[in-house]
């Protein structure tokens, strides 16, 4: 990014957040054979002709000369974004899901135990999507509160130029897919935390996170279904 000259440097940041903003609410696995003549290419000329509109002249010579490079920056970012998710879910997610062993666990191989045996219990009763029953004693689907503050943190936060809150859509509630996307990725941390007892570095794998994405959506439509649960669901959105 710093090869770009100031101008060039906010309108691809603002592309960024367009194709975040595209991720959270319409494809949440855009592929690299899109980059160029996919929707990489439409975000990054739409966010040109609002410059355009706005009378911010960039500086020439860079556009359409260096667009193949522009559209991979954007991919690349599609994968920061997917860390971003992790990083705001991993702030809480240890405490929140009870994933600390007792102090009084020494031994290692005990503490790598504890974590695998918690993070499949809470996987096979889906426990990391709820929160507290209601008045009724009814579940309280996707109201965990890891969800919702991995939520606020990451669509609504104030100190990023790619926050997701400057846009129309998620101004007035979280939209399905944004929720779903978010829980996908705890379900992800989770699976790797059953697997192998403590946190592994690096990226997230795409086909892990879409496979969890696939199932939970289906549980959505469920819910939103439900005569009593979707209506909640919506409110809990708002």
């Amino acid at each position: 990014l710093a090869f770009y000259p100031p101008l060039w440097r906010k309108l691809l940041d603002l592309a960024k957040a367009q194709m975040r903003l595209h991720i959270a609410v319409k494809n949440v696995f855009p592929w690299l054979e899109q980059a160029v003549n996919g929707i990489y290419r439409e975000v990054l000329i739409e966010v040109i002709a609002h410059f355009e509109d706005k009378g911010w002249e960039v500086e020439a010579g860079y556009y359409p000369a260096h667009r193949s490079s522009m559209c991979r920056l954007l991919f690349n970012d599609t994968q920061t974004f997917r860390s971003d998710i992790k990083k705001a879910i991993m702030k809480t997610l240890p405490f929140d899901y009870g994933l600390y062993p007792p102090p009084d666990v020494g031994n290692e191989g005990v503490r790598i135990k504890f974590v695998k045996d918690r993070a499949d219990e809470l996987l096979k009763t889906s426990a990391y999507l709820c929160g507290e029953p209601d008045a009724l004693g009814k579940a309280s689907n996707f109201a965990h509160p890891t969800i919702n503050n991995a939520c606020l943190s990451l669509y609504y936060s104030n100190t990023s130029s790619k926050s997701l809150r400057q846009f129309v859509e998620f101004q007035t509630y979280i939209l399905y897919k944004a929720l779903i996307l978010v829980a996908a990725v705890i379900h992800t941390v989770l699976s790797t935390l059953r697997k192998h007892g403590s946190e592994v570095t690096g990226h997230l794998v795409a086909e892990d996170i879409k496979c969890a994405y696939n199932g939970l959506e289906g549980q959505v439509n469920c819910i939103l279904g439900d005569p009593y649960h979707g209506p909640k669901l919506n409110t809990l959105l708002e």
